[in-house]
């Protein structure tokens, strides 16, 4: 019998509703820039921008350094 163990984030996102991530899917993350104008590809409320390897993307509420911290409890 093979264990498999699937660790997943659980990031929020800027409308209230969760997204499961395994941290591998994860390419980047940026912190929102300062406001600049209206973005209308990025929630007001998010404070990190994550990057998926299947070229989504996901607004969340978690600043990239809680992001990061998350990825890392997974390891």
């Amino acid at each position: 019998m093979i264990d498999v163990a699937l660790a997943l984030v659980i990031l929020h996102r800027a409308d209230g509703g969760e997204v499961a991530v395994s941290p591998s899917h994860i390419t980047s993350m940026h912190s929102k820039a300062p406001d600049r104008g209206q973005n209308k590809l990025v929630a007001p409320e998010a404070h990190c921008i994550v990057w998926l390897a299947d070229g989504k993307q996901v607004s969340v509420l978690e600043t990239c350094d809680v992001v990061q911290k998350l990825m890392n409890e997974t390891k």
